[in-house]
């Protein structure tokens, strides 16, 4: 019988640290450890500000996580997020030998390395290389064109990169707490491995992950990611604003949002129903025992539409917006915010649905929540680059990204370092 595999995945974000441990076994993930939402010290924005303070907390998440599981991880695959994280599409081109005409694994990789070579500056790091279609003597659309008969192969890809000195001092901290980063994955990329289905990503979708400090968005067509961005606003600018409207703590104002988003769904009328009613903050020490809901709703809806109008802004650039059938997904501890789907459909104009992680079995009510989605999708990355070897070219993997790609990555995966 084949041998169980352990993965392990760190969400590193501005509010809290998540460690998940899973095994793999018979293509059945099950998480056997989590060490649950870890307050983050040392990191603003997705950056680390704090080596010391940082090291501290992944520690504390990763310990928990070993303890819960009964194994020591040795290595593990971390999302990475901030404002410094930027995309860019690029095409590559290459000539097909003419005694073949047949277009083999190596002139695939060879044609994503010359998409590669874009330039970049010194301090910019690539992150992911993701091959989006591959075109054969001007003809479209082909996912996999090893086999065919051609002359020219061109490539289009998604390249995503970050700042060389952020993500390098995210690699210490890891490296501090005795663990060996196995791939570096954008927040974004990780959340949709957890939320998005196929037929989002076939048709047309943007994935937003509301974090802390962040708002992390990857919008995907035809299956393959075309634009991703991290905006430097996020849930704690909620609190903050909640904070100063009601005269109480951060840790107060946190517990009001985060107890008045159980209150509703995603139902309109039962929103508009809870906006009529008074709120018992009692518990909280605040100059009066209730609050009315409506007040509350403001205070977090100028901030939320704050949000959606920088989304809308960034999807315009990309000239996306209006242009994705699947609407938007919304995940990350910020969706759950009252009122918060009802904002972006708005102000987007599109479907809105709330992702919740799926893909796994185990430990499901530790982790049933858009809090974990990028920690269960950091895991469900790691899984997948597992299976079809594909960490290529410069060390860059994919994650699933579409069936037909990682056909693809399983073909050439002899050729890979």
């Amino acid at each position: 019988m084949p041998k169980e595999k352990i993965i392990t995945g760190i969400d590193i974000g501005s509010q809290k640290i998540s460690t998940a441990i899973a095994t793999v076994h018979e293509n059945k993930v099950s998480i056997i450890g989590v060490s649950g939402a870890v307050p983050s010290k040392g990191i603003k924005r997705g950056c680390v500000v704090d080596i010391d303070s940082a090291v501290e907390s992944i520690s504390v998440s990763l310990e928990r996580a070993e303890r819960m599981a009964g194994v020591s991880v040795t290595g593990a695959f971390v999302t990475v997020n901030g404002s410094h994280i930027q995309t860019e599409n690029s095409h590559g081109v290459v000539a097909v030998n003419p005694q073949i005409e047949e277009i083999s694994r190596e002139d695939v990789i060879r044609v994503t390395e010359a998409a590669q070579a874009v330039t970049l500056p010194s301090s910019r790091r690539i992150i992911h290389v993701i091959p989006r279609d591959f075109i054969v003597d001007s003809q479209e659309g082909i996912k996999d064109p090893v086999g065919m008969a051609g002359v020219r192969l061109e490539v289009e890809t998604n390249i995503i990169h970050g700042s060389s000195t952020a993500i390098k001092n995210l690699i210490k901290c890891i490296d501090q707490v005795g663990v060996e980063v196995k791939e570096l994955i954008f927040t974004g990329l990780a959340s949709s491995e957890a939320v998005l289905t196929d037929t989002e990503r076939e048709l047309g979708t943007v994935l937003v992950d509301i974090g802390g400090g962040t708002t992390s968005l990857m919008a995907f067509m035809e299956g393959s990611p075309v634009h991703s961005s991290v905006l430097g606003i996020g849930a704690k600018h909620i609190t903050s604003d909640l904070a100063i409207g009601l005269r109480t703590r951060l840790d107060d104002a946190e517990k009001i949002k985060l107890k008045l988003g159980t209150l509703v769904s995603d139902d309109q009328q039962k929103v508009t129903t809870v906006k009529d009613e008074m709120f018992n903050v009692s518990e909280f020490g605040l100059d009066t025992d209730e609050v009315p809901v409506k007040f509350l709703n403001e205070i977090i809806n100028a901030r939320s539409k704050e949000i959606f109008n920088m989304v809308a802004l960034e999807l315009s650039k990309a000239d996306l917006l209006g242009k994705l059938p699947a609407g938007a997904v919304l995940t990350g501890g910020g969706s759950q915010t009252l009122g918060v789907s009802n904002v972006a459909k708005s102000i987007l104009k599109t479907p809105v649905r709330i992702g919740t992680p799926s893909g796994v079995t185990g430990l499901l009510d530790e982790i049933q929540s858009p809090a974990f989605s990028a920690t269960v999708g950091s895991i469900l990355y790691g899984v997948n680059m597992s299976r079809s070897s594909s960490i290529l070219y410069s060390g860059k993997s994919q994650g699933n990204i579409g069936k037909n790609i990682f056909g693809l990555f399983d073909k050439i995966k002899s050729f890979l370092p």
